[in-house]
Order: C-alpha cells, then sequence, then structure tokens
C-alpha cells in the first residue's frame, strides 16, 4: 500500500466587513490584479489576493482572523454480496468465478487507497440460517418431528442471515487492510442475497460510526433481492421480512435523509441485469448517482459491470469511488458564524492561489456534501489541482457571496 501525504492547511479567511469583501467579480479582480482568467473547465481561475492591490490600508482590507483545520477523510463500509450465485463464472464458462475476480478487485482498490480512509467489510449472508429446517416445515420428512417455531422459520427465509457488525470493523485502511484481504481470501460464497437487511444492519454500523467525515455504503451485489413470496396454495406465504423491492428501496432514502447522513452507493455485477432498474433507485435515493441525468427507468444510476473484463472494470470503479470517499473533503471548524451563501474557495498551488466555484452538478468545482453545510468537497479537476499542488491546501473565505458556475 502506497502512503499518501497527509494534507494540512484549510485556511479560513474571516470576514469582519461583509462591504469589504464584495460579490462581483471585477472588484475581486481589481483588488488582486487579476485579470480573472479561468482554466479547468471554467471551474478554477486566478484567486483574489485580499488585502493588497489597492493602496488600502491593511486594517481597511483585513478580512479578520485566520483558522487552520485539516482535510477530512471519508468511512466507508463494503455491504458484499457473496450468495451461491457469485461463485458462477464472471465471462460465461470460462475465467475466475465473480468471487474470486470481486475479491482480486477489493484487494487492489485497499492496496491504493489512502491510508487515512476508513473501510470495513460486511459481507452478506452470514450463513448461519438453517434452510433444512425450512424444508421440514414445507415438507414434513416422516420420522422427524416438525420443528416448534416453523412461522418464524418460513417468515425469516434467510431474510435475516446479516451479522449485525462488520466482520473487519470501519477503520483507517493504515490499520486493517490486512484483515479485510485474510478474511476476503479465506471465505467462499454461498446463500441468497437478503440486501433488505443487509442495508439496514449496514446502515446502523454506519449512523453510530463516530467520524467527522462523511458515511458511506457501497453495494455490491450480483442478483435480484430476496423478497416477500406471496402464499400459493399449498404453500403459505415465505420470506416475508426479506420486505417487498419499495421497502429495500426506501430504506437508502431514509438512510441519506438521517442525521447523520448515510450515502449509498450501488455496483451491480453480472446476473443483476434483471435488477438494474431496482438498483439504480438504491443509488439515487442514496444520492450516489453515477450522473446527474440518470434514470432508473433506465437502470444508469449505479455501476453496472459488464462480464467481458469483470475484474478490470470493477477494480477501475473501486478506486473511483474509493477516491471520492477519500479524497478533498473539508471540515470549516466549529464556532465560526458561517453565513453558507457567502463562502468562496481558492486552491493553493505552487503558481500561486486559483479560484474554484460552486458547481452543483459535481463536475469541476465544490459544493457542500449535505444538508448541514459544514462541510465541503472539490470535484473533478478542481480536486486533481488540489491533490496534485505542492503542500496542497485549500482557501475558504467567509463573507462574500458565493461565486456559482
Amino acid at each position: 500500500m502506497h502512503a499518501r501525504k497527509l494534507r494540512y492547511g484549510i485556511v479560513l479567511v474571516l470576514a469582519s466587513v461583509a462591504a469589504a469583501c464584495s460579490a462581483t467579480d471585477n472588484e475581486l479582480d481589481k483588488e488582486s490584479g487579476s485579470s480573472g482568467a479561468s482554466g479547468f473547465g471554467g471551474g478554477l481561475s486566478t484567486g483574489s489576493n485580499l488585502g493588497s492591490g489597492d493602496g488600502s490600508t491593511g486594517a481597511e482590507m483585513q478580512c479578520g482572523k485566520s483558522t487552520f483545520g485539516n482535510e477530512v477523510p471519508g468511512a466507508l463500509l463494503l455491504l458484499l454480496d457473496k450468495s451461491g450465485s457469485m461463485s458462477d463464472p464472471a465471462s460465461g464458462n470460462n475465467g475466475p468465478s465473480k468471487w474470486d475476480a470481486t475479491v482480486s478487485a477489493v484487494k487492489k482498490m485497499v492496496d491504493a487507497a489512502s491510508p487515512t480512509l476508513q473501510v470495513g467489510l460486511l459481507p452478506f449472508p452470514a450463513g448461519k440460517f438453517n434452510s433444512l429446517l425450512m424444508q421440514q416445515c414445507l415438507i414434513p420428512i416422516p420420522g422427524l418431528p416438525q420443528p416448534p417455531n416453523c412461522p418464524q422459520i418460513l417468515a425469516d427465509g434467510g431474510c435475516k442471515d446479516v451479522d449485525p457488525q462488520p466482520v473487519v470493523p470501519v477503520v483507517p485502511l493504515v490499520e486493517k487492510a490486512p484483515a479485510i484481504v485474510s478474511w476476503l481470501n479465506q471465505n467462499d460464497p454461498t446463500g441468497g442475497t437478503p440486501t433488505l437487511h443487509a442495508l439496514k444492519n449496514a446502515y446502523a454500523v454506519m449512523k453510530a460510526h463516530p467520524t467527522p467525515g462523511q458515511r458511506f455504503v457501497l453495494l455490491v451485489t450480483d442478483g435480484v433481492p430476496n423478497t416477500a413470496q406471496p402464499s400459493v396454495f399449498p404453500l403459505p406465504a415465505l420470506q416475508t421480512d426479506c420486505g417487498k423491492l419499495a421497502d429495500i428501496e426506501n430504506e437508502a432514502a431514509i438512510a441519506a435523509s438521517g442525521s447523520p447522513a448515510v450515502h449509498t452507493f450501488v455496483i451491480g455485477s453480472p446476473g443483476s441485469e434483471d435488477a438494474a432498474k431496482s438498483l439504480s433507485t438504491i443509488a439515487l435515493n442514496g444520492k450516489t448517482p453515477k450522473s446527474p441525468g440518470c434514470s432508473p427507468a433506465a437502470g444508469d444510476c449505479h455501476y453496472q459491470i459488464g462480464s467481458a473484463d469483470f475484474e478490470a472494470e470493477l477494480a477501475k470503479v473501486l478506486a473511483a469511488i474509493a477516491g471520492s470517499v477519500g479524497d478533498c473533503v473539508f471540515a470549516i471548524p466549529e464556532g465560526q458564524d458561517v453565513d453558507p451563501n457567502l463562502v468562496n474557495v481558492t486552491v493553493e498551488t505552487g503558481n500561486g492561489p486559483q479560484e474554484v466555484l460552486k458547481d452543483a452538478s459535481h463536475a469541476d468545482g465544490w459544493d457542500y456534501t449535505d444538508a448541514s453545510q459544514k462541510k465541503i468537497q472539490l470535484f473533478g479537476p478542481a480536486c486533481e489541482v488540489y491533490k496534485t499542488s505542492k503542500g496542497g491546501s485549500i482557501t475558504i473565505i467567509l463573507g462574500c457571496e458565493s461565486k456559482v458556475k
């Protein structure tokens, strides 16, 4: 695993006189002597040098005191489907199984991701449900007594066969990456796909997880979730604890709108194509759509991986998700009197500050991470400029009307 240099130094310049930090481009350019030329797709431009450039005194142009903070790493719980179908080949009848390819791709992710990124592992099902008891409840075997709790067994049907806690806790990768790899190497796929309770347990874990950063669940699955089956004579209703697809989709919406919020990434492996609409709905409800204009009906809000080069494509998507969770998120220190509409951001580079515009599309710029508006995140080229800048840091300027793309 490579080490990434930790970047410190979020400089917040507090505006003591809002009028001194007028929102117009012309005034900011005049103060800094900048031409206002933009670059990097319009997301960055030459920044303002507040307090100099117009002959005014320091007292007149000083925007206040400065304070420092750190980049805030996110926390990610990998919710990994290990149902029996994951033992099928990833590409037709040849090559490694979907499980082996997934294990290899996850290993690459934890090896390449930032060591400060917090990652845990919760595979499902747990493999503790006794399917033989369920068969005995449905079709009694002569000479064997019927289990006394058949109604509960039939209602469960493996729907709750999910561990309440991760097999590897959510901690920085520098501490537990080997444990994730070890667990994956020692286990094989088996059982069904109890997605509802897998998500419920994952959200409960992440809501209780102490972290100043964002919380995410990454669902990787290769099949249609187990759902409640109605009674069909002579069989009773089965797996009622699994819920309906709408129940599964709604869990993601509840988690994303909660406090603290937990967002949900979704990756569909080969075999999950029939569940594309539902998986995309989970991603959209979980506030991690693949693109702003995606549609659940089209099944393009989640990451659907094909079978042609499954392992390589999965590794690429996992790396991209880990990067979006672990990089370019910054907290505005508590105790600051911040009007969220009066915030601007510059990236400090070797060639001076470069202004980043607020971008609701998250293509190239910055935006708040959630409704609390206490943390910001850089996206696209703006994030890359920060990561590649020597001694990378950002300046958050408070008190000036936010510039929006």
